[in-house]
């Protein structure tokens, strides 16, 4: 590119007198910012004018939608100190926002599952990090609902109770709180994939009642299901917890530095309205810069062409670090997203009524702790319309959804996801749904392993409720439960996966041809979809929606004929999938295998020891079941299964430290597959300015002799790290260490005994860090 014009600016001021110069000029112009903190009080816009520019940083450029605060002290004030526990008096600070020339903190909003984005309340960041808003139970507890005041049947034909109503719950903690008037709850009130923020009304002490301010909870009350309570200035109690009291305008918060001086920096998030906004920007570049601290959309993209977005940072953002719809050719690549309150990247673009591409490009970027107050669907990428890419991305430590999807022609390919769905059940680390015509998508050699989930649990690679067509090939499956899940839909590929300790490792569906329960439904709803297009996106709803039996659609993907002859002729929906040269090692095979040296007499081994299996441990380790689960209808469908391989440890390069690719000499490529390396997966670290470690971990459990479990570190990355990690067990295990600090130098391992666990019984223990790259292990 050549540059006519080069201006230098040092000063938010400066900036914006530059860009009203340039508005409209002709050629291409570079505004180089020196590094230094650029607060914004209002949104940064370039309409259509701006043409040709590049925007880049220089050092550390900071585009800042706070206000930095200046003056705190400790609590001193008898009424508030007798609202805080004993023992943090003293350390508990408070700040008077009216001095600091703040009036107006923006509430909270009832937000959630199927409300309007909303910008957020203030927020304040500690040194770079985010405070947590103080609740009841913890961070990461939960109370369970035990009752309601009025009920009525729900769609899973059981007594839920009625928002209006309320909840009852069994715990003395609120009667310690003095102020109710800004009590909020927090919960996932029927079904683990759908939570929202909800204004308490009143709280019956005695009966444990609470009635919350409408629009109310998403949906019923159902008893066992978790919520909190939060914005609570007595529960302000450890380091890093805040308390905003919109009354007093005061800002409570509880510093993790041992002297919080005027060196600390305290930022408030203030600005609503995008940081920066591209309104029809034509080869705009932003290149370099951090967008941070503000209660709305970091980066706003409308319409715009060849933008890009490259090497910037994007934190502590109250909604969605980059909102980009509509244009062309587009590219957001090589950045660092992490802690926004709703999404990581919305990428909207194409015309899912013409088949036309917007060649989207999400390339290389590492994402992670989003959804942070919005916690389901909003997830790191999230894509809609047709031809959008997303390449070589790492994603981990979400609450729900790595990747979610909608339409046509999208390629979901060498990502690496791991620690999704942290706090949610019934998703996927990549989902997609209820749509027979989304077809051509491709979600290939990616690297899915080691995810939470709750109650109905979490899948790999999720195609739910009919969705049809997806190819999944060349992808490495490691600790994932329902690893490739097809719920009812057709047409799918499953080819030349490696699916290592899963649970299982594909599980596959009629749900469309079931009538009981929500199921009913169903068939009509995705009939609606495939000839009037009920689920597609269009930029401009207002023009005519599809019909997926017509052109363009039947001549790009000719195999839709015969879901419009089954429509037609009212035929019942039932799955369909193609599943080949798949490799498969469940959980039970890590521990038993066979000798395989002795073609004859094959010897059976557990954790390297003979045995002779008994008929009951035989019939556990050969379960097919494990490897494949069908469910809903399951004597329905068309399933073709062929060239499939069952494998055993020493068939991967080295499944200690999760490296699954099939090892040269495995007989796995006898069955025909074909070789994958895993090691091309996720970030590419030389296009990046800042990466961050690969620390691999490994639990190991002996099950004979002296039972010890062994937690194992390495260190993959080219600097020396520190940190520690946190091991989470079981109710029934108690374990010697359950935090483990560690330095390790570039390529060093470290291995200690945490526990000695002397028991037959099923136990769980997980490995994880709150450094981010810290991949997480299981036993």
């Amino acid at each position: 590119m050549n540059v006519n014009q080069v201006y230098r600016v040092s000063s938010t001021e400066e900036l914006i007198a530059i860009l009203a110069e340039c508005r409209g000029t002709a050629g291409v112009t570079e505004i180089v910012l020196a590094e230094g903190d650029y607060f914004l009080h209002s949104t940064l816009v370039l309409d259509a004018a701006y043409q040709d520019l590049v925007l880049r940083g220089e050092g550390r450029v900071r585009f800042i939608g706070g206000k930095r605060i200046k003056k705190w002290k400790p609590v001193e004030e008898a009424e508030e100190l007798s609202r805080l526990d004993p023992e943090v008096r003293g350390h508990v600070m408070v700040c008077e926002l009216a001095e600091q020339e703040i009036d107006e903190t923006g509430g909270l909003v009832s937000r959630g599952f199927g409300r309007q984005s909303a910008p957020s309340h203030a927020e304040p960041i500690w040194n770079g990090r985010p405070l947590s808003l103080s609740q009841y139970p913890k961070r990461g507890e939960f109370l369970k609902i035990t009752g309601f005041a009025k009920g009525r049947m729900n769609e899973l034909e059981e007594m839920a109770g009625i928002q209006e109503h309320g909840f009852y719950y069994d715990d003395e903690r609120p009667a310690a709180w003095a102020a109710k008037d800004d009590l909020w709850v927090h919960g996932y009130w029927s079904f683990d994939w759908a939570q929202s923020y909800e204004h308490i009304q009143s709280i019956d002490l005695r009966s444990k009642h609470v009635l919350t301010h409408p629009p109310y909870a998403v949906s019923p009350f159902r008893v066992g299901q978790r919520f909190y309570f939060l914005n609570i200035l007595e529960e302000v109690r450890n380091p890093g917890d805040y308390y905003l009291d919109r009354k007093t305008n005061k800002l409570y918060f509880y510093p993790d530095s041992e002297a919080p001086d005027a060196d600390n920096e305290l930022l408030l998030s203030m600005l609503e309205t995008p940081i920066c906004k591209l309104e029809g920007c034509q080869r705009v570049s932003l290149i370099g810069l951090t967008f941070e601290c503000t209660r709305g959309i970091g980066l706003q993209a409308e319409e715009g062409s060849d933008l890009i977005v490259d090497r910037c940072l994007f934190r502590h953002i109250g909604n969605t670090a980059i909102h980009m719809e509509g244009g062309v050719r587009n590219t957001i690549r090589n950045c660092t997203i992490h802690h926004c309150g709703d999404g990581g990247i919305n990428a909207f673009g194409g015309d899912s009524v013409t088949l036309a591409s917007c060649e989207f490009t999400i390339t290389n970027n590492h994402i992670y702790r989003i959804g942070q107050w919005s916690r389901c669907y909003n997830t790191a990428i999230n894509i809609k319309g047709v031809g959008i890419h997303a390449t070589h991305n790492l994603i981990h430590d979400l609450p729900h959804i790595g990747i979610l999807y909608w339409g046509n022609d999208i390629v979901l390919e060498h990502n690496e996801i791991y620690s999704v769905c942290m706090e949610t059940g019934d998703a996927g680390a990549i989902y997609s749904g209820r749509d027979l015509s989304a077809r051509g998508n491709r979600v290939c050699h990616n690297f899915i392993h080691h995810l939470g989930g709750v109650g109905l649990g979490t899948m790999g690679i999720y195609n739910d409720d009919g969705l049809s067509g997806t190819v999944m090939e060349d992808n490495f499956f490691l600790e994932v439960g329902r690893a490739a899940f097809m719920g009812g839909g057709v047409d799918y590929i499953v080819k030349n996966n490696v699916f290592v300790k899963c649970y299982p490792a594909i599980t596959v569906d009629s749900r469309v041809a079931h009538t009981k329960y929500f199921w009913g439904p169903a068939y009509g709803v995705l009939k609606k979809s495939f000839y009037e297009g009920a689920s597609s996106w269009h930029k401009d709803q207002s023009e005519p929606t599809l019909d997926a039996s017509q052109s363009p659609y039947i001549d790009r993907y000719p195999e839709l004929a015969e879901i419009d002859r089954m429509f037609k002729e009212n035929r019942p929906m039932t799955g369909a999938a193609r599943i080949s040269q798949n490799v498969f090692c469940s959980k039970t095979l890590f521990r038993y295998f066979y000798d395989k040296r002795d073609e004859n007499n094959k010897r059976m081994y557990d954790d390297g020891a003979l045995i002779e299996p008994t008929k009951e441990q035989l019939s556990v380790i050969i379960d097919s079941r494990q490897d494949i689960h069908m469910e809903w209808s399951a004597g329905k469908g068309s399933w073709l299964f062929e060239k499939n391989f069952t494998a055993q440890p020493s068939d991967f390069e080295d499944a200690k430290w999760g490296d699954i690719a099939v090892r040269q000499g495995s007989e796995a490529y006898d069955y025909g597959y074909e070789r994958r390396e895993i090691r091309t997966v996720g970030l590419i670290e030389a296009d990046r300015d800042v990466n961050p470690p690969k620390i691999l971990t490994s639990l190991t459990y002996s099950h004979k002799g002296e039972r010890k479990l062994t937690l194992a570190l390495r260190n993959d990355s080219k600097q020396t790290v520190s940190g520690e990690i946190q091991l989470h067990t079981s109710s029934n295990v108690q374990l010697e260490l359950s935090q483990v600090p560690f330095n390790l130098y570039p390529g060093e391992e470290d291995s200690i005994v945490v526990g000695i666990i002397e028991m037959e019984v099923e136990f769980a223990v997980e490995a994880r860090s709150e450094l981010p790259g810290v991949r997480p292990s299981r036993v």
